[in-house]
């Protein structure tokens, strides 16, 4: 009789890891192929979400977290319901030493739910400007004009100020000038189309540079630069282009500049 009952304790143990082990394979399947799904949809016209890195790990540890809860709870008899409440407890302590990482998460859904920045924006935070390449639960990443990644907490983002720049494909750039006797909507003029012609050599325009003045003051002319290209595959090279085509007339000596666009 004892055989039989280490029998089939035995036979009941293989059964139980035998099917830990086909819901272990389940859901990692089920996690992979919803994740591609969840992926698919985010990527389409229309989707109410943005796609980010974000809202396939919620999925994926949601997945993960019932496909561990059905495999511990049929096969080795453990109280889920308790366990929960034990992890919950403990999470009070835990949470106030990951105070921060919290608060990035919490910021993380906040800043994609409400689509506060979304991959492909053009944005603005704080001193970085570039775009949106992706929003995880901690960070957000964007990538400048420079080829540089910024890695930017999600807390940062809920508590200071974004600007996002429309359309997405648009590029800026600071200028200063002496303040001369030239005449001013002259040269603004001769040097928006001399950024034009540059720019045209190396990128499709979508829309011509146009300049507006931000500051003037005794010593110089502040303005700021603005043009639209079709594409962002040639960024820095219009950038460079418009601002060589451009710099003549940030100097006080004209020599440089063409006579047919000299003020």
């Amino acid at each position: 009789m004892e055989q039989m009952i280490q029998s089939l304790k035995d036979a009941s143990g293989v059964n139980a890891i035998i099917l830990a082990v086909v819901l272990l394979v389940a859901t990692t399947l089920v996690s992979r192929y919803a994740v591609r799904l969840v992926r698919k949809l985010l990527s389409s016209d229309g989707a109410p979400l943005p796609s980010s890195t974000l809202i396939e790990n919620i999925v994926r540890i949601a997945i993960w977290g019932l496909g561990g809860s059905l495999i511990l709870s049929m096969c080795f008899d453990v109280n889920v319901g308790g366990l929960l409440a034990a992890l919950g407890v403990g999470g009070v302590a835990l949470s106030l030493g990951l105070q921060d990482t919290i608060s990035n998460f919490i910021g993380g859904l906040q800043v994609t739910l409400m689509k506060i920045v979304q991959p492909g924006d053009h944005v603005k935070i704080g001193s970085t400007e570039g775009m949106v390449l992706d929003v995880t639960w901690r960070q957000t990443m964007v990538k400048d004009f420079e080829n540089n990644l910024h890695i930017i907490p999600n807390s940062s983002i809920n508590s200071g100020e974004v600007e996002k720049i429309e359309p997405a494909q648009i590029v800026a750039t600071m200028l200063s000038f002496t303040n001369d006797t030239r005449d001013i909507d002259e040269t603004i003029r001769a040097m928006e189309l001399a950024a034009k012609e540059a720019v045209e050599q190396v990128a499709e325009l979508e829309r011509d540079p146009w300049i507006l003045l931000t500051q003037i003051g005794e010593y110089g002319t502040w303005a700021k630069m603005r043009f639209v290209l079709k594409d962002m595959d040639h960024v820095r090279e219009a950038r460079d282009a418009a601002l060589r085509a451009v710099s003549p007339y940030t100097r006080m000596n004209l020599e440089d500049v063409p006579d047919g666009r000299r003020a």
